[in-house]
């Protein structure tokens, strides 16, 4: 139910926020790094060939507001917004199978309330599936966003991973 219920405010959140310019202004402009590899405590699902595909502004909008809006409601300042993308043979529903929680945390993506993923399939080979997972330790917070899209039409399906690492800032007293 808590996977479903942030896949809904995910597409809820990107249809507000698609053509709103001013929401980038709000959060940043929408930039993030293209970084050159999948960073190392991310595992590397078989097939998946690195590609320069642009995200979407407004799901990198959504996905921003949404990280940075979390973690300033648990005490973060979010500092680092890094992308890289691939495209693979494989379904979003292969993407759902390989990140599974266990898979994650052996990775030290060791936040217990994470979601993990969610798909969405109308057919075998089309459908698309977000995952969420986070990571802490005293000092910093880091959240990994995945999104994994196939169209019926397409042969590739396309494989967003968006990071945000931030400090944890120091809480008042009785707050």
């Amino acid at each position: 139910m808590k996977t479903k219920l942030i896949s809904i405010s995910l597409a809820l959140t990107m249809l507000v926020t698609s053509g709103c310019g001013l929401i980038g202004s709000l959060v940043g402009g929408g930039g993030g790094t293209q970084t050159a590899a999948l960073w190392a405590d991310v595992p590397a699902m078989e097939g998946m060939k690195q590609d320069n595909i642009e995200l979407p502004l407004p799901i990198k909008l959504a996905v921003q507001a949404l990280v940075k809006a979390s973690g300033s409601s648990e005490g973060v300042r979010v500092d680092n917004f890094e992308i890289i993308t691939f495209t693979s043979a494989k379904t979003p529903e292969d993407v759902k199978a390989f990140y599974t929680n266990e898979r994650m945390q052996s990775a030290g993506w060791n936040m217990p309330d994470q979601p993990g993923c969610a798909g969405m399939s109308d057919s075998p080979s089309a459908g698309a599936t977000f995952c969420l997972f986070g990571k802490q330790n005293p000092t910093n917070k880091s959240f990994l966003v995945l999104a994994a899209m196939r169209n019926e039409n397409d042969t590739a399906m396309n494989l967003f991973f968006l990071r945000f690492d931030g400090d944890v800032t120091a809480t008042p007293a009785g707050s």
